[in-house]
């Protein structure tokens, strides 16, 4: 299945769920708004724009809706997305919002963050309402560095625990080959948005990280495999500690940037 048939799917959906003057807009980010969805692997990720928050029985109409859609997408995505007012659009806030995770409504779900309002104002791709670039969600640049720099540190960083279970397992052990492309393109995205501005997709950043640390280039390259669909990549646990060496390394670089 397409993104676009689930994104029409969608929005065909919430046509028939909430009334007519309170959906404003639908805006498809993530992975296909940078061109890189694949069928059967990546999720569709939306932003439904809003005349007014939902009250309760609209957020219990709209949680039907999602169990509805996950119960009868069959091998399409999950649709997920975040449900945003205008005036939200681009805030700087730790406000949460409803969202959809796995199919499945969140009613305060999610706070919003730079890097869905830079994807949304760059690449966000318009099915209903003004178009993406129009709606000033634009962040502060400040803002962007700030927020990769922290989830670097919170997050990525984080994942070096994982050193001390690794270690106990015999290095030629498999383990789930989704964790080598996960660990290996995910803060290079931050890396990349830190020093250049630009949000990149996972396969960018596959190219970027093995460009910043050629060492492990290899373990790009199989990474990059895997996300294109090759199931003959495997991935032991030897090779996992040496993605979380090149996490760290990812780490320690951004942390040098301003």
């Amino acid at each position: 299945m397409a993104y676009e048939l689930a994104a029409n799917r969608f929005l065909k959906a919430l046509d028939e769920t909430l009334t007519p003057d309170l959906l404003r807009g639908f805006y498809v980010v993530g992975s296909a708004a940078l061109g890189s969805w694949r069928p059967k692997r990546s999720d569709l990720d939306v932003v439904v724009l809003l005349d007014r928050t939902l009250n309760d029985s609209e957020l219990e109409a709209v949680a039907r809706m999602h169990e509805q859609l996950e119960a009868e997408r069959g091998d399409g995505p999950h649709c997920d997305g975040l449900y945003v007012t205008r005036d939200q659009v681009g805030l700087r806030s730790d406000a949460r919002v409803p969202a959809v995770v796995d199919g499945k409504l969140l009613p305060h779900g999610h706070a919003t963050d730079p890097v869905l309002w830079a994807l949304l104002d760059r690449r966000g791709i318009t099915l209903r309402g003004p178009q993406a670039s129009e709606l000033g969600a634009a962040p502060d640049p400040a803002w962007l560095r700030e927020w990769n720099h922290g989830n670097l540190e919170s997050y990525w960083r984080s994942q070096l625990n994982d050193r001390s279970v690794l270690i106990t397992k015999d290095p030629a052990s498999e383990i789930d080959p989704y964790l080598l492309a996960w660990c290996v393109t995910g803060p290079g995205r931050l890396h990349a948005t830190i020093a250049t501005g630009h949000v990149i997709s996972k396969e960018a950043s596959a190219d970027y990280t093995a460009d910043l640390f050629p060492e492990y280039a290899d373990l790009c390259a199989r990474a990059m495999a895997y996300r294109l669909g090759n199931r003959t990549v495997t991935h032991t646990a030897g090779e996992a500690l040496r993605a979380l060496d090149l996490v760290e390394a990812v780490c320690d670089s951004a942390a040098m940037l301003p």
